[in-house]
């Protein structure tokens, strides 16, 4: 597992929607590369953030693309 084929499985990683094996690979890559390590890490705080911040109200369609978009660009 390399770092782009990490960051193409980001979000399934961090929702678990990932087959057991693309788990594990994932986990042993982000265990040898810091740099990908610290991107997993930013994600899984911004989502966790999201979530507590919005757990009652449903957040627009447009809004979550707009972040997915500017996610994607870094």
């Amino acid at each position: 597992m390399n770092c782009e084929e990490s960051f193409e499985k980001l979000y399934g990683f961090l929702d678990k929607d990932i087959d057991g094996l693309t788990l594990t690979q994932i986990e042993i890559h982000l265990k040898d590369c810091r740099p990908c390590w610290d991107r997993f890490e930013f994600e899984k705080r911004l989502k966790e953030r999201f979530r507590k911040s919005c757990h009652k109200e449903v957040c627009p369609e447009t809004l979550l693309k707009k972040i997915k978009d500017i996610l994607e660009k870094y």
